[in-house]
């Protein structure tokens, strides 16, 4: 019998699916990890996975720190599949954008966001008093600001940075396997995504590793924290 991400990935044929799976983000379940030993979540906090996809990190929370996670994402088959997956059952499941949160002000004692749109307003006015904000993101490190413009952006909302990890190289090497792998096993995914399918994410792999390369694209976790409303 198929496992609930192996029906998921058949039925939506995506190389972020096939090659990073359920913790969908640069680093995996390592960098998630990481990123919880840093969150100051106790048992019984509060926790917000905001573009869940399949809530990994939301499961992850619950088992390891017993934290009331909440895990939401646009995609109801993505939630389907989160809630069917080992720890589903004890993580709440909401359908919402990030751009659009259905929660109260100040209901969160961590708020997290892992390599999916990131609204800074919106994460902010969930966000509880001394509430810490987790992230995987790319950060730009040409022209347009770096990470100094990064933090700036948060301060605004009154966070202040209170862990950084460097995952650029990860992350172009993670691109780089990705890219190889499609051309390697062409046939094969070319059958799965379709002629064009494979064609735009083979063109959207390609400009990543570029990016990355040219060292005009970077890639890192952050945990910020807030001390006052």
């Amino acid at each position: 019998m198929a496992t609930a991400m192996e029906d998921l990935a058949e039925a939506y044929a995506a190389w972020w699916i096939d090659f990073l799976g359920e913790h969908n983000h640069i680093g995996g379940a390592e960098a998630t990890r990481w990123l919880l030993e840093r969150s100051q979540l106790t048992a019984g906090d509060r926790m917000l996975d905001a573009g869940a996809f399949v809530g990994a990190a939301a499961r992850m929370a619950t088992e390891l720190v017993a934290a009331k996670a909440v895990a939401c994402d646009i995609g109801r088959d993505f939630l389907a599949a989160g809630r069917a997956m080992e720890g589903g059952a004890g993580v709440a499941w909401a359908t919402a954008t990030t751009t659009r949160l259905p929660f109260r002000d100040a209901t969160f004692a961590s708020v997290w966001c892992l390599d999916t749109y990131i609204a800074p307003r919106e994460l902010s006015r969930v966000a509880a008093n001394r509430a810490t904000l987790c992230l995987c993101c790319e950060v730009p490190t040409d022209s347009r600001g770096g990470m100094e413009a990064f933090i700036d952006e948060w301060a605004e909302f009154g966070w202040r940075l209170a862990s950084h990890r460097q995952m650029s190289s990860e992350a172009t090497q993670t691109w780089r396997m990705v890219e190889a792998e499609l051309v390697r096993k062409r046939p094969r995914f070319e059958e799965r995504y379709g002629h064009h399918g494979y064609l735009g994410q083979l063109d959207l792999l390609a400009n990543m590793v570029h990016a990355y390369e040219r060292g005009e694209q970077g890639h890192g976790l952050f945990v910020l924290a807030r001390d006052e409303a």
